[in-house]
C-alpha cells in the first residue's frame, strides 16, 4: 500500500518537473521578446491597430519555484497561442498581447490578476498600451515654457494600468509629461475618493520602463559619459561662450542666450539653450516666411533666413551657438548623442511613426546633424534619427561625436 503512494507521488512529481519544462521552453528570452516586440510595434505603427504588454513581477522567497510553476500554467492556459510569453529574469515574466486595444488588455489584466489571487501567487501586474492612433485633442494652444500637453497612448508614451496583488481593486494611471492623473474606473464625480485613487497612485506610480531597449547599465553608462563629457566640454568652452555672449550684445540689441521649450524624451518638455543668432522677434515673424522654407513637413528651414544676424551666421557656421547646450545635458535633459530635439509645435505635428524617435534622449549631435545633405526630405531626416534609436551604442557614439568635431571646421553648421 505504502509503496502504491510513493509511486504515485513520484509520477506526479515527475509529470509536474515535465510540464514545468515544457513550459519553461515554451517562454521566450529578454533578448527574443523585446525583439517581438519591436516586430509587433513596427506592424502596429504601420496598420494603426494596438497591442499591450502585460508585465509580472513575483514576489521572492522559500516557495518561489513552485509559484513560478503555477504562473507559468496560468499563462499558457489563460492567454492566447498567438501571443508571446518570456521570462524577462529577476522574477519577471513579460506577455505581449498582440492586436488588442486597451479594453482588452485590461480584461486580461484582471483575469491574470484573479488568478494570482487564487493561487496564492504574490506578482504585482503591469499593464503598457502601444496605441498608434493615441493622441488625446491638443488644447494647449501656445504652450508656455515648461508646460506639457497630455496624450494617451504613444510610440514613446503610454497607458499604465497598475495592480497590485492584495489590492481591492486596480488603479488606473495615466502617464504625462511631468505628473501622473489618475483615471478612475469606478465613480470619478466623488472628489473624496479621487484624492484617495491620487495618493494610492503616487505611491504606486513608477517612471521606469518595465521593457527597457537599452540595459540598466548600458544607460548608466551612457549617462557617466554625458556628464563627464559635457562638464569637461563646458569648462573648455567657456571663454569662447563668454566672446560670444559679448558679441552678440554689441552687434545685436536683446539677450545673448535664446531660449525654447523643445520635446524631449517621452515628449516631456524642456527649455533648450542656444547663443542668439536672430533678432529678438525672430519667432513672430516666422509665419510671414513660412512659404519660403525650403523643409517640407513640419521643419521650419530657410537657407537664407533675413531674422540671422551678421554674428548670427558666423555662429551658426561654426556651430558655437549650440554649445549652451551642455548646461542641458548636465541637467539630463539632453544627451551628447541623440536626434535633434524640435521646437515643440513642430514635434507635435509630427506623423507617429516620426515620434518614435522620442524614445530615446534628445542629443547634441546626430545622424542628421553630420550629413544634412542625405536628409532631401523631412520623412529622411525622420528616418535618420529612427536608425539611431534602433541601433546605437557607444561606438556609434563616439564615432558621431568624433564627426561632428569636423562640421564646424568645414563651416557646414549653418546649413
Amino acid at each position: 500500500m505504502e509503496s502504491t503512494v510513493l509511486n504515485a507521488l513520484i509520477k506526479r512529481v515527475s509529470f509536474r518537473n515535465s510540464v514545468l519544462r515544457d513550459g519553461d521552453s515554451l517562454l521566450l528570452t529578454k533578448t527574443e521578446f523585446n525583439r517581438e516586440v519591436t516586430r509587433e510595434r513596427i506592424r502596429a505603427t504601420r496598420r494603426s491597430i494596438p497591442f499591450c504588454i502585460v508585465t509580472i513581477r513575483m514576489a521572492g522567497g522559500r516557495k518561489f519555484a513552485s509559484r513560478r510553476g503555477d504562473l507559468i500554467r496560468i499563462l499558457h492556459r489563460n492567454v492566447r497561442l498567438t501571443d508571446q510569453k518570456a521570462d524577462l529574469g529577476n522574477h519577471q515574466f513579460g506577455v505581449l498581447l498582440v492586436d488588442t486595444p486597451e479594453m482588452g488588455g485590461r480584461a486580461v489584466l484582471d483575469r491574470l490578476s484573479s488568478l494570482c489571487e487564487a493561487r496564492n501567487i504574490g506578482a504585482t501586474l503591469s499593464l503598457r498600451v502601444h496605441d498608434p492612433e493615441g493622441f488625446a485633442p491638443d488644447h494647449d494652444g501656445d504652450l508656455p515654457t515648461g508646460a506639457s500637453g497630455q496624450r494617451r497612448d504613444d510610440a514613446s508614451e503610454f497607458t499604465w494600468l497598475r495592480v497590485d496583488h492584495g489590492a481591492n481593486e486596480a488603479t488606473g494611471l495615466a502617464v504625462q509629461p511631468r505628473s501622473p492623473s489618475v483615471r478612475s474606473p469606478a465613480n470619478e464625480s466623488d472628489s473624496g475618493r479621487a484624492q484617495m485613487r491620487a495618493e494610492v497612485a503616487d505611491a504606486l506610480v513608477t517612471h521606469e520602463d518595465p521593457l527597457p531597449n537599452r540595459s540598466p547599465q548600458r544607460r548608466l553608462f551612457k549617462r557617466a559619459i554625458d556628464i563627464v563629457g559635457a562638464s569637461v566640454g563646458l569648462f573648455l568652452v567657456s571663454p569662447l561662450l563668454v566672446v560670444a555672449a559679448v558679441a552678440v550684445k554689441l552687434t545685436s540689441p536683446g539677450p545673448a542666450f535664446f531660449k525654447q521649450t523643445r520635446e524631449g524624451l517621452h515628449g516631456n518638455p524642456f527649455t533648450i539653450y542656444k547663443m542668439r543668432t536672430m533678432v529678438v522677434d525672430a519667432e513672430s515673424r516666422q509665419s510671414e516666411l513660412r512659404d519660403k522654407s525650403h523643409r517640407d513637413g513640419p521643419a521650419f528651414k530657410i537657407k537664407h533666413d533675413p531674422r540671422v544676424t551678421p554674428i548670427g551666421h558666423f555662429l551658426r557656421r561654426t556651430c558655437i551657438d549650440e554649445l549652451p547646450q551642455f548646461i542641458n545635458v548636465l541637467r539630463g535633459d539632453m544627451s551628447l548623442v541623440g536626434p535633434r530635439p524640435l521646437p515643440w509645435h513642430e514635434s507635435r505635428a509630427c506623423n507617429h511613426w516620426q515620434r518614435r524617435r522620442l524614445d530615446v534622449p534628445p542629443g547634441m549631435t546626430c545622424y542628421w546633424q553630420v550629413n544634412k545633405a542625405a536628409a532631401e526630405t523631412f520623412d529622411d531626416w525622420m528616418r535618420m534619427d529612427l536608425q539611431y534609436v534602433d541601433r546605437n551604442d557607444l561606438w556609434r557614439d563616439l564615432h558621431l561625436i568624433a564627426r561632428t568635431a569636423l562640421v564646424p571646421l568645414t563651416g557646414r553648421g549653418g546649413e
